[in-house]
């Protein structure tokens, strides 16, 4: 129990140090808007297509596939983007901060975090069964994400025409990280090795993304932002680390997944919602500072959660 406890804490609480780090940075007047903005470039146009490119691409379909775990995750993620959007539409009037909310509640921090949480809680299973399912759940919540933010954009117009969908569609087809994912799906599925020297030098890059993303976030974190927001980013924290992996595992667990499959299902509602949401949401002109309550919150909150969580299907014999 004390180990599980002492994980969870070292694979979140980084994430949390490194955003105070951001705003001590700017604070001392550090870092400026221009080094945000940069930041913010570099994260969604190069480092995560880079490292989300790296996770599929080193994956290996022939380590084997979890049929049910990848039917559950599609149709389960599929959903709660779905519920959670329409209730968002019913009950927000700013809709500027439904997409922010959708995301924030149903998208996580998967490629992040994943694979460590895993790997610690089943070793080398943990890792094959997260990386096989990685490239099904990373196009899904950015597919969705990219959908979500240009619907409720600022700048979207309320009524669909063809040009407003033709407009999402692109934003789709575009999007970096989507095409980082579609990039390494050859890899995978012919098991093509990188070289050496191209591996080292995307895996740098990849390197990059944490640190420049959360460091960003704390840059551009304001105390006044928390206004007219708190509630919304409390109800979103409180679905995305609570309601929702309640919910899923549950049924996970109903449906006969068991072992390293459950975790993942576990893993992939329970993480803390993904840093690229902020980014996402700034660079689609919706409530990016909600994204950043969210993320925070779920953050802190997930320390305790996940312990929770892996405590309680230990105890069951589920895992």
């Amino acid at each position: 129990m004390l180990s599980n406890l002492s994980y969870s804490i070292n694979a979140v609480l980084p994430i949390f140090l490194l955003v105070v780090v951001g705003a001590v940075l700017n604070k001392w007047d550090k870092v400026n808007a221009s080094f945000t903005e940069i930041a913010d470039w570099l994260v969604f146009k190069v480092g995560l297509p880079i490292m989300l490119f790296l996770e599929v691409a080193k994956s290996r379909i022939s380590d084997g596939l979890d049929f049910r775990l990848i039917v559950f995750l599609v149709i389960s993620v599929t959903c709660c983007f779905l519920l959670v959007s329409v209730l968002a539409a019913l009950l927000m009037r700013d809709r500027t901060k439904r997409g922010a909310f959708v995301q924030g509640m149903c998208r996580s921090n998967f490629a992040i975090l994943g694979v460590p949480l895993a790997e610690n809680m089943f070793g080398t299973a943990g890792t094959q069964a997260i990386a096989i399912v990685m490239p099904f759940v990373i196009l899904m919540f950015n597919t969705y994400s990219v959908i979500l933010l240009s619907v409720f954009s600022n700048s979207a117009a309320h009524k669909l025409d063809k040009k407003a969908v033709r407009g999402i569609l692109k934003n789709i087809v575009t999007n970096p990280l989507i095409i980082g994912v579609l990039l390494g799906l050859p890899f995978m599925l012919f098991e093509i090795p990188l070289g050496t020297a191209l591996n080292k030098t995307l895996q740098y890059l990849s390197n990059l993304t944490t640190p420049l993303a959360l460091i960003s976030l704390g840059a551009n974190f304001r105390m006044e932002s928390l206004r007219g927001r708190l509630g919304y980013a409390v109800t979103a924290a409180a679905g995305k680390t609570i309601l929702l992996p309640v919910l899923t595992v549950t049924a996970a667990a109903l449906i006969g997944l068991r072992g390293p499959s459950l975790g993942v299902v576990l893993i992939c509602f329970g993480a803390p919602t993904a840093v690229s949401s902020y980014i996402m949401s700034k660079k689609m002109d919706n409530d990016h500072e909600l994204s950043a309550q969210i993320l925070l919150l779920t953050t802190m909150m997930c320390i305790v959660t996940i312990f929770i969580g892996i405590f309680i299907l230990k105890t069951l014999g589920l895992i």
